[in-house]
């Protein structure tokens, strides 16, 4: 049985995409936000990166509309503009866009270049779903060292619900 590789890689991308929303509406406001990094910086960090990342061009990608390049970066707390309905709302933005991204394996494979690498959508795909699960960890550290519960762990195969 051959599948498109759109649908192999579609069902690895919307579990992390689901633990993010479910982080956004769950954890509990003492680790949510404070006076040092916590979750709310993670989160925020983890989808501008997938907004930048899910783009046709990277490269091109109009930097100036980050709402706060600091806080992205994690270089500082985020504003309390960076509140849960603005993370659902920027969540609803990056499922947008990866359900518009070209899907067909030519385009999932098509080659070009970025800062002198070789790269593809299918890689940008790859590097973003890594990049959140790191961060995803990190939010699971956070909730650890607070004693409290751990996110639901979300994927796709036997044992992995």
């Amino acid at each position: 049985m051959q599948q498109d590789l759109s649908v192999v890689l579609l069902r690895h991308l919307k579990p992390i995409l689901a633990m993010l929303r479910q982080t956004i509406l769950t954890c509990p406001e003492t680790v949510f936000s404070g006076e040092k990094l916590l979750v709310r910086e993670h989160l925020y960090h983890s989808l501008v990166g997938m907004d930048i990342w899910f783009s046709q061009n990277p490269s091109h990608y109009p930097f100036h509309r980050i709402v706060d390049m600091e806080a992205a970066q994690m270089h500082k707390i985020a504003p309390d503009s960076i509140s849960r309905r603005f993370l659902l709302s920027y969540l609803g933005q990056v499922e947008y866009k990866l359900a518009h991204m070209p899907m067909s394996t030519e385009k999932l494979l098509e080659k070009r270049e970025m800062e002198g690498e070789e790269i593809t959508y299918l890689d940008q795909c790859f590097i973003q779903m890594r990049h959140v699960q790191h961060h995803l960890g990190e939010i699971d550290e956070i909730m650890r060292e607070h004693h409290l519960p751990l996110l639901k762990w979300q994927g796709y195969g036997k044992g992995m619900q």
